[in-house]
């Protein structure tokens, strides 16, 4: 099986909103484009960071269709359709595939802890039948420190064996190397993404294909100069510094409202910095931590998107 889904960097996109909590379309679509211009192999949807499980499923998919109606190309896009309800994971997933996108991004149900391997099993697997089309690619989504429960190897390899077709790949968002690193190696057949820039180099050489993250909004050229020097073999070590350092600097925020403020400092757009409930607005001392992040940013020559780069 040959992915549709470029191997890379990825973000994980936030997703704007209007002042009323809607979903802003035409702001989606150009941030969307604005990454894949500026870095991004492709760009992953209403993920965690994109505020996915704060959607509802209409939502999504109408989200998803302006973004693709923005000429957007489908095979550049990751969705994340993992839901707690199996039938609106189904729905999701069948019309992203139809829709021709490169992937869909399946969180595992969070709201049940202690999910047996056998459990875990039966929820990808009913996932698959129900949506019944050969042209799926299903990406895990392993964030147990979110979703409380781990994709074990085990799960990962009965079902690739039952659906060789169909399963993709895994976002690793365990933030443990070792960890990663396995998952690389126990499936060199399976495109293994890091959550994280930080470990982007050690995920090229363990023959990984890149990171989804939710940094990368704002460090995506960084990224990509990573990987293209490590493709070149041109010594990628000190631009990889830098960008894990810009990592490092967002930690001790809150990582969306973080983003979405920076977003929409630099674009002179308030609206970019409205986040849904249960999530807050930064405080005036995390506002301030992010302008001084959005400087040194400027500083390295981290190219923002300018106020006239998306419509609102």
């Amino acid at each position: 099986m040959s992915p549709r889904l470029p191997s890379g960097i990825l973000a994980a996109g936030l997703t704007p909103f209007h002042a009323d909590l809607s979903l802003a379309h035409d702001a989606c679509a150009a941030h969307t484009q604005w990454l894949l211009n500026h870095g991004c192999d492709a760009v992953l949807l209403f993920g965690t960071t994109g505020e996915g499980l704060s959607l509802s499923v209409p939502e999504r998919l109408a989200g998803l269709d302006a973004v693709l109606s923005a000429d957007i190309p489908a095979r550049r896009v990751l969705v994340g359709t993992g839901a707690s309800a199996l039938p609106d994971a189904v729905e999701l997933t069948r019309t992203a595939t139809q829709d021709g996108v490169g992937g869909v991004l399946v969180l595992p149900p969070a709201h049940f802890r202690q999910v047996s391997p056998e459990g875990l099993f039966r929820f990808y697997d009913r996932l698959i039948q129900a949506v019944g089309d050969p042209d799926l690619r299903l990406y895990f989504y392993h964030y147990p420190a979110l979703s409380g429960v781990p994709i074990p190897f085990s799960v990962i390899e009965e079902l690739r064996g039952t659906y060789p077709d169909q399963i993709a790949g895994i976002k690793d968002s365990s933030g443990e190397w070792d960890h990663t690193e396995a998952l690389c190696h126990h499936f060199p057949d399976l495109q293994v993404f890091s959550g994280t820039e930080r470990l982007l180099l050690q995920v090229l050489g363990a023959g990984g294909a890149g990171c989804i993250s939710a940094t990368a909004n704002v460090t995506a050229p960084l990224a990509a100069q990573v990987l293209q020097r490590w493709r070149a073999d041109e010594a990628p070590e000190s631009i990889q510094d830098t960008l894990s350092a810009f990592r490092g600097a967002f930690a001790p925020l809150p990582t969306i409202p973080a983003l979405k403020f920076l977003l929409s400092r630099r674009l002179e757009a308030p609206d970019w910095a409205t986040v849904r409930p249960p999530l807050a607005p930064l405080a005036d001392a995390e506002k301030e931590t992010v302008g001084e992040i959005a400087d040194r940013l400027e500083d390295e020559e981290v190219r923002l998107p300018g106020p006239n780069a998306q419509p609102t």
